[in-house]
């Protein structure tokens, strides 16, 4: 087991992806109280849609849930280990296959 050491690399790239991961939930919290309150505001304005054809979403929301989604793809999906393989495979491929 690794002993935890503030002047390790590793541990400062913890706490860089913590924190990366907080302002990603941060985020998706206050999308999801602005878009709570417009959309709360226009049915207690307007009612509740008879159909799903006059429920309208605004292009703003749309543009910042795409922001998010694509956020999080990078966050989640395309995380720090599969950046350090990729640069490890690369620096293989320019040293002719030896490290």
């Amino acid at each position: 087991m690794e002993i935890i050491n503030k002047d390790n690399s590793r541990y400062e790239m913890a706490v860089e992806r913590v924190q990366k991961i907080k302002k990603f939930y941060t985020a998706i919290l206050v999308f999801a109280i602005v878009f709570g309150v417009v959309y709360g505001v226009r049915f207690f304005k307007n009612g509740f849609p008879q159909n799903l054809g006059e429920m309208r979403v605004s292009w703003i929301f749309i543009i910042w849930a795409l922001i998010l989604a694509i956020k999080g793809a990078k966050l989640f999906l395309f995380n720090s280990d599969w950046e350090n393989v990729m640069i490890n495979k690369e620096l293989k491929k320019q040293n002719n296959g030896t490290y």
